[in-house]
């Protein structure tokens, strides 16, 4: 199959010089698509994302305050609950809680399940099949902001700190 790679991030929390950091290294990296799971909080966080020149995608999380100017800034590239991406016959479902997303990753139809809200990382790998939680990238609740980066062609992914 084709190669794409996904950087993934979650729990930004208006730590703006990590998140311009987070998206720094994605791209150095050579993620051709970013995801962020959610909990930007204020719309000043997904200006940076607007930014990219790399397609985008995301979630709202728990903590996202001003919605309606989240929802201005990304033209469109926010969904509230979920949302589904298909980039390059890759299959990805995104949600910020990890309920729904551990439904999604047993269901096996996604090559890539990705949540955030724990800010604990975590990558699971099933027969290709990637769960993946990057993590936080504010660092506030573990200490260590942390990104992941996701092979899908590989059906593999790492988890960077940032």
């Amino acid at each position: 199959m084709v190669q794409l790679l996904v950087g993934v991030l979650s729990d930004s929390h208006d730590h703006l010089q990590n998140l311009k950091k987070a998206l720094e290294v994605l791209q150095d990296e050579g993620a051709e698509l970013i995801i962020h799971a959610g909990d930007y909080v204020a719309p000043f966080s997904v200006a940076l994302l607007a930014q990219l020149s790399l397609p985008w995608y995301g979630v709202r999380g728990n903590n996202d305050g001003e919605v309606l100017g989240i929802f201005e800034r990304s033209s469109g590239k926010i969904s509230s609950l979920h949302l589904k991406i298909e980039e390059k016959g890759y299959r990805i479902w995104v949600s910020h809680y990890p309920q729904p997303a551990e439904a999604a990753f047993e269901s096996a139809h996604f090559d890539l399940v990705v949540y955030g809200h724990t800010h604990q990382a975590v990558i699971r790998e099933n027969q290709g099949k990637l769960l993946v939680n990057p993590g936080e990238v504010c660092g506030l609740l573990s200490g260590k902001p942390t990104v992941a980066i996701c092979d899908l062609s590989k059906g593999v992914a790492k988890l960077i700190e940032i």
